[in-house]
């Protein structure tokens, strides 16, 4: 038997560590590399595994299309026989008659059906893959855009860190008659400017990681660090031509795939209809055991409905409709991939030349000054105004560097995106 004070010891120890293992929980960090998400945008994105079952989905009206119509069977029996006055007459005076029918599909419907699902299911595998190329642009550039957020965020929380050390020291020596309070104003002032535009990046981050969370499916409790090598050198993609670009978006596009295959489709359609236009026969035997001139009859039948009215005139001027339809969406797709391409190398040529303008070591002779001036400033060896117009021209510099960066890769996965194709590999 345990005595009470063990088992208030052991209570105890019980909560302390479920709260910790609670509060463990309730946040993660995940460390996570560019080839890692787009293998998890694989395994486990809802819309891409729904669109894989919509496939199979497809496949199985090829098997649907293949099928024959089954045989129709008609058995009739006496109910009552007056002559011998009997029910369900069975006996060798009873009547009862036999027929068996099947339906002989003509003009090639059957194939024609087999060949309009076959495109079926080009048209979602397409899909599959239009999708996936739009959600590996979104995976992409929400990674760039929060490892980019997430430098600037660094950059203020240093520099918040250090303006709170400044406020709290010009706070002691305002007290001591050392300082005016227009200068402690100024500096606080800074202070919450920083923290205000903090607060609106932090908020930022959270969305776009709540964004990328979702494509990946990780818990939304969950903190994303994006791991991003530094990129060095003109991207490859760049020395290309307009015309290769083009051409590989021409024939890597899957949403031009899927308008051509629609042309297709609905050429296969009207196909279809105009044979639904003619009839189908359908052949039966017949058997009569004494209901007809002779005993034990057998008939053969054969019927045809005579598409005197019923020609499937409006089915075939629909599928006509969707033909001239579906050529002209082809003519605009092909038309926008070519301004698309065209955009996106230019905007990625503007961005290369702005970045390659900046001189390499700028960024650290920038970062190595300001730690001067700070301790310069420390010191009173520099003036509150000279001060505060370096600190925020500091801050204004490593923001719109990293915001050039990330543009960079943006314009860059915009081309591989208007390709259809991943010509630029991070």
């Amino acid at each position: 038997m345990i005595n009470r004070p063990v088992l208030s010891i052991y209570l105890v120890l019980f909560a302390v560590l479920f709260r910790f293992s609670a509060s463990g929980q309730s946040t993660d960090t995940l460390h996570l590399s560019l080839q890692d998400a787009e293998q998890q945008l694989l395994q486990r994105n809802i819309p891409l595994l729904v669109q894989r079952y919509n496939i199979d989905s497809a496949k199985a009206g090829i098997i649907t299309a293949r099928l024959y119509d089954n045989p129709q069977v008609t058995f009739e029996n006496v109910l009552y026989s007056h002559t011998e006055n009997r029910w369900f007459d069975f006996s060798y005076e009873g009547q009862n008659a036999l027929q068996v029918e099947q339906v002989i599909k003509l003009a090639g419907k059957r194939n024609k059906g087999v060949k309009l699902a076959q495109s079926g299911v080009k048209l979602s595998e397409y899909q599959f893959y239009d999708l996936l190329r739009t959600l590996r642009f979104s995976l992409r550039d929400n990674f760039y855009d929060l490892y980019y957020k997430q430098q600037s965020l660094k950059t203020y929380g240093a520099q918040i860190a250090f303006l709170q050390k400044v406020v709290k020291s010009f706070e002691e020596q305002q007290q001591q008659g050392n300082i005016a309070p227009k200068e402690v104003i100024r500096i606080k002032s800074l202070l919450y400017d920083l923290q205000h535009d903090q607060l609106q990046l932090q908020q930022d981050i959270r969305q776009t990681i709540s964004d990328l969370a979702l494509l990946i499916r990780v818990p939304a409790t969950t903190i994303i660090v994006p791991e991003l090598p530094e990129m060095t050198g003109k991207p490859e993609v760049l020395q290309l031509s307009y015309q290769t670009l083009l051409d590989t978006a021409i024939a890597n596009r899957y949403d031009l795939k899927i308008a051509k295959e629609t042309v297709n489709y609905n050429q296969l359609n009207l196909r279809l209809q105009k044979a639904m236009a003619i009839p189908d026969l359908q052949v039966g035997f017949s058997y009569d055991k004494q209901g007809n001139f002779e005993r034990n009859y057998n008939g053969l039948n054969v019927s045809m409905p005579l598409p005197f009215f019923n020609r499937n005139q409006g089915n075939i001027k629909t599928a006509k409709v969707l033909v001239e339809s579906s050529q002209l969406q082809l003519q605009g797709q092909e038309d926008q991939l070519s301004h698309e391409v065209a955009v996106s190398l230019d905007a990625a040529l503007r961005t290369e030349k702005l970045l390659e303008a900046f001189d390499p070591g700028f960024e650290n002779d920038y970062t190595k000054m300001m730690i001067e001036v700070e301790k310069n400033f420390r010191s009173r060896n520099l003036g509150l105004l000279e001060f505060l117009d370096l600190y925020d021209a500091y801050r204004s510099n490593v923001l719109k560097m990293n915001e050039l960066k990330y543009d960079r890769l943006h314009a860059l996965e915009t081309i591989n995106f208007n390709t259809g194709s991943q010509l630029f590999h991070p």
